[in-house]
């Protein structure tokens, strides 16, 4: 047995270089290059490592495994590679306590999601608590009811689909303004709204989704008993209630074949982002799912820091397990008080185990832009909100609650919905007239014709300056 050492160097733009070792590991060393190569990489002759181009160092690989390695703790971190039975998971030692790092500590095996503070990321629910007996009772009634929730599906999925696609939201009440701004935004901006189909957890939502003229599918057994109040932040129990939502809107149209494009309702499009995921000469067209980058690089979110609020999902037997297993994984979700960490973690063990081809996009990418480039990159925005990007969406996540995604719409100049029309049902909207009236009725009443503007915070991104309005965040400069 042989090991035999190239290093690849290569440019990720803006002046950053890459570099990637690789182990060649054979019973006997065989390179197709050139002797010279051939023989630095087999053998120390004193010039260090040999570097050479990526499709140079792996031509001689018929299989090869890839580590990926950061350090975002900025610890003093060692890698070990141990020959031994094959394995695909890597294991983290650490000399830490639940205090955090401690030299004097022995190097003990620890969980991935252990942070440099000390903190754990990832605990196994304990049987004793509500979420795993809650988990089950959800479950038992997610499957007692499936077949019939499909067959009620088909006719509907059929009409709304475009390309064996559909386009998926899901909402209660609480967060029912913001499914107005979505719809009334895109169809001022004259977008098609045929191909959408809300899931909503309520009737209060349901009326209004159906009076903007959105198709809808009360899946009342399974979500009927969900909270119907607005999430006062990121995690609490509203919020965790309505990741369960999120879980069966997706899985459901999947497990019928169709492919699926989920969002959240805090969205606006710029352009129908259905024709990039569509486009068969792209490269993310042979992608299985295809995530919008969530911004944060935390160990929580490693190694994909995906967004949970919008992505595309292909229909096939490896993305259809991928969500079944979301759902029997949602006892995680609610300990974890997060849809996004335990989906994350299930791409990762489904790329390995299943193959699953998975693509998150670049936070720095123009195309899909959301919390990340509102907060920290003032100078895209400003761009953005100029016109002069090339993106099809804005996604207005890293932000606490309903209040402040409102008062950042409306100051971005993506607010669409009259005073009259937040916060309310659709009894109050139409003075006690039937929805049914007119094959949208709630687009008059209820749709700006031009976004409404207003100013709320100096240090957030806005359509226009806001110098003399208050910062939100400590010691915040103007925007403008």
């Amino acid at each position: 047995m042989s090991t035999s050492i190239l290093e690849i160097q290569w440019i990720l733009g803006r002046g950053r270089e890459r570099k990637m070792q690789l182990f060649y590991t054979t019973t006997k060393s065989r390179f197709r290059t050139t002797k010279k190569l051939a023989y630095s990489a087999e053998y120390d002759d004193g010039k260090g490592i040999p570097m050479t181009d990526p499709e140079t160092a792996t031509e001689n690989c018929d299989s090869m495994n890839v580590v990926f390695i950061g350090n975002p703790g900025n610890t003093r971190q060692c890698t070990a590679i141990i020959g031994n039975f094959e394995s695909y998971h890597i294991q983290r030692w650490m000399r830490a306590n639940d205090k955090g790092i401690d030299p004097s500590l022995p190097l003990e095996h620890k969980s991935r999601g252990i942070a440099s503070n000390g903190r754990s990321n990832f605990y196994a629910p304990p049987f004793n608590n509500q979420y795993t007996k809650k988990h089950w009772s959800m479950l038992r009634t997610f499957l007692e009811n499936v077949d019939s929730v499909l067959d009620e599906l088909k006719p509907i999925l059929k009409k709304v689909s475009r390309n064996n696609s559909v386009v998926i939201l899901t909402c209660n009440h609480g967060q029912s303004a913001l499914l107005v701004n979505f719809a009334c935004s895109a169809t001022r901006r004259g977008f098609d709204l045929g191909n959408i189909l809300v899931f909503p957890s309520d009737l209060e939502t349901k009326e209004l989704a159906e009076g903007l003229g959105l198709t809808t599918y009360y899946d009342e057994k399974n979500m009927g008993p969900l909270p119907s109040g607005e999430a006062r932040r990121y995690g609490d129990k509203t919020f965790k209630a309505m990741m369960y939502a999120k879980v069966l809107c997706v899985l459901y149209p999947l497990l019928l074949d169709y492919d699926v494009l989920f969002q959240d309702v805090d969205i606006v499009w710029y352009k129908n982002p259905m024709t990039f995921f569509h486009n068969e000469t792209s490269d993310a067209f042979k992608f299985d799912v295809i995530f919008q980058h969530d911004g944060s690089n935390s160990v929580r979110y490693a190694p994909y820091s995906a967004n949970s609020g919008f992505y595309y999902v292909r229909a096939n037997k490896k993305t259809q397990y991928l969500f079944t297993s979301l759902l029997y994984h949602s006892d995680l979700i609610l300990t974890w008080d997060s849809h996004q960490q335990a989906l994350v973690q299930l791409l990762a063990e489904h790329s390995s185990l299943f193959g699953l081809n998975v693509k998150v996009y670049n936070r720095d990418t123009s195309m899909f832009p959301g919390g990340w480039q509102f907060h920290r990159k003032h100078s895209f925005m400003k761009e953005l909100v100029k016109g002069k990007t090339d993106s099809y969406i804005f996604h207005m996540s890293w932000t606490e609650n309903k209040d402040n995604k409102l008062l950042f719409l409306r100051q971005l100049g993506e607010w669409y919905v009259n005073d009259a029309c937040v916060g309310t049902t659709v009894h109050e909207i139409l003075g006690g007239e039937s929805s049914s009236v007119g094959v949208a009725p709630l687009v008059e009443p209820c749709c700006a014709i031009e976004p409404l503007f207003s100013c709320h915070y100096r240090d957030k991104p806005s359509k226009l300056p806001c110098k003399t309005s208050p910062p939100i965040d400590t010691n915040g400069k103007s925007f403008w």
